[in-house]
């Protein structure tokens, strides 16, 4: 028996926040090295109590701050209980985590700081939107590695076809490894939102950039091409099955033996269809793949997109991306 086609989600706001990409329209471009001041707190996030948040707490923000000013006045007239975000991330608490620990081995729990210890755990990275934008429904963490960002997408929808809330903020956010870790410039620093109601709902006088959903599936570590197209095979048959054309394909992996296999898979079954291959480090975070449904999203033209993530683990996620012809100013 064939499984049900995943539930989709029709897309009316789009926020960016990442060096060089400070607006979905810019969200394709090429990662660039952030320069010290590229985050303007007082520019992005005006007002008061952001400066001592995290980074990545500010980043978060600021994206959802910009794709719900994106959708207009509607958002706000929707009650609190109908309200939800799912963020995904792997590192965006990593460094300010080791920091705590080395504090508190140091000198102890006393000097830490007030300001910065509710943040000790990712999951508060996202419920600081609740008192932002009144999120009463529901505000859920993911931290699947390097596919995070997409399966918050993948949740929000399930939720929105169950009738959970009304509208869901699905994003990622990421900041730079702790040093332990290992972190460099090369991993995802900043953070994606999209505002994401069901697929059939109208929203008088609003826009829909288009349409998403996504599909996940585990082909394991060990990155064997068969195993791969066993279960691969039957997903990307079923994204085909409507008949509309795919016309791009994003593929974000590492060299993992898994990131191998899944692009031998690919490559097999790309045809004539442009391929881009987005070559990122191990550990490197959940961002890079919202950010090329964000910038799909964003380019003003109709054509159909796949966005595929996988992780060292054997994680795969693939966003079917059906974008409406409207660009972002």
């Amino acid at each position: 028996m064939n499984a049900p086609a995943p539930a989709r989600v029709r897309v009316l706001g789009l926020g960016m926040i990442a060096p060089g990409a400070v607006r979905p329209a810019h969200a394709l471009e090429p990662p660039v090295e952030p320069l010290p001041d590229w985050f303007d707190t007082e520019a992005l996030l005006p007002g008061r109590g952001y400066r001592k948040l995290p980074p990545g707490c500010r980043y978060l923000l600021a994206a959802a701050r910009s794709a719900l000013d994106d959708t207009g006045a509607w958002f706000a007239g929707l009650p609190p209980q109908d309200r939800a975000a799912v963020i995904g991330g792997n590192n965006a608490g990593a460094t300010l985590q080791d920091d705590f620990d080395r504090t508190v081995i140091a000198t102890g729990a006393a000097d830490l700081s007030p300001a910065r210890v509710p943040y000790m755990a990712l999951s508060m990275f996202g419920s600081r939107l609740a008192p932002e934008h009144g999120l009463q429904a529901f505000v859920l963490a993911i931290n699947s590695p390097a596919v995070a960002g997409l399966e918050a997408v993948q949740t929000a929808a399930r939720a929105l076809a169950t009738r959970r809330a009304t509208a869901v903020l699905a994003g990622a956010v990421e900041d730079r490894p702790a040093p332990v870790q290992g972190g460099g410039d090369a991993h995802d620093l900043g953070a994606a939102v999209l505002v994401c109601v069901p697929e059939g709902a109208s929203v008088a006088g609003e826009r829909a950039y288009g349409h998403c959903s996504v599909r996940g599936a585990f082909v394991g570590a060990a990155g064997g091409v068969p195993e791969v197209s066993e279960v691969l095979d039957p997903l990307w048959k079923e994204l085909l099955a409507d008949g509309r054309p795919v016309a791009r394909i994003d593929a974000v992996l590492d060299d993992s033996p898994a990131g191998a296999a899944v692009v031998a898979w690919l490559t097999a079954r790309a045809g004539d269809r442009a391929v881009t291959t987005l070559a990122r480090p191990p550990g490197s975070g959940t961002l890079a793949p919202l950010r090329r449904v964000v910038g799909r999203m964003a380019a003003g033209t109709a054509e159909r997109a796949v966005v595929l993530a996988v992780s060292a683990h054997g994680h795969v996620s693939i966003a079917d991306v059906l974008p409406d012809a409207a660009g972002v100013p």
